[in-house]
């Protein structure tokens, strides 16, 4: 699987996402995971603070430059699974990292800011569609199962034509302190998982 977990604002859990489904991932298979966010510490530094990471299963590295793609092809074979965590501001980089993947999940907070920022998001996907197969799906995070505000975002996103994952991962302590850790229970994320893997067979 190629995946990219992105979106064009920051603090939307792209990272959490991108991590917590490449250890899934790598449960199947040799897993590359690029953090591609060169603005803060991502991917790449999660898995150096993880004492447990498994590195012989789940490769990270960093590779946040305008040459992404070129620098990322001639590796994709080596890996049963690519994760790139596509840092915020940089379409540039986003539509390089679409270029290289089968999918792309957008995760989004179920508050009006990070609705307000996805266009353009579905946008580049539907571009880097146009050349090569890509599904695109918005993935609601940090749902608290107190508010409304969980499934107001997902009638909306279905108001506009916006393809939303039927799993959400919600507002949980476990998420909010997994940075620096390789948890081996992905909690919500294993059905997140599990969804992206029916949609691939």
């Amino acid at each position: 699987m190629r995946l990219t977990v992105g979106h064009l604002k920051g603090g939307t859990g792209k990272t959490t996402t991108a991590v917590h489904l490449a250890l899934g991932l790598a449960r199947s298979g040799r897993t590359l995971l690029v953090d591609a966010d060169p603005d803060q510490d991502g991917a790449l530094a999660w898995s150096q603070l993880a004492k447990d990471w498994p590195a012989d299963r789940c490769i990270v590295i960093e590779a946040a430059d305008r040459h992404l793609a070129r620098q990322l092809r001639p590796m994709l074979d080596d890996y049963a699974h690519v994760i790139l965590d596509a840092g915020p501001k940089n379409p540039n980089l986003l539509r390089q990292a679409l270029t290289l993947s089968e999918h792309l999940i957008v995760p989004v907070r179920p508050t009006g800011a990070d609705l307000a920022a996805i266009e353009r998001v579905f946008e580049l996907a539907a571009e880097a569609d146009a050349l090569s197969p890509l599904t695109a799906s918005l993935l609601l995070v940090d749902v608290d199962s107190r508010w409304k505000s969980g499934s107001e975002a997902r009638t909306w996103a279905e108001g506009e034509d916006i393809p939303t994952m039927t799993a959400q991962v919600r507002h949980l302590v476990e998420f909010a302190v997994a940075r620096g850790t390789a948890p081996e229970v992905l909690g919500d994320y294993e059905l997140v998982l599990d969804e992206l893997i029916k949609e691939t067979l």
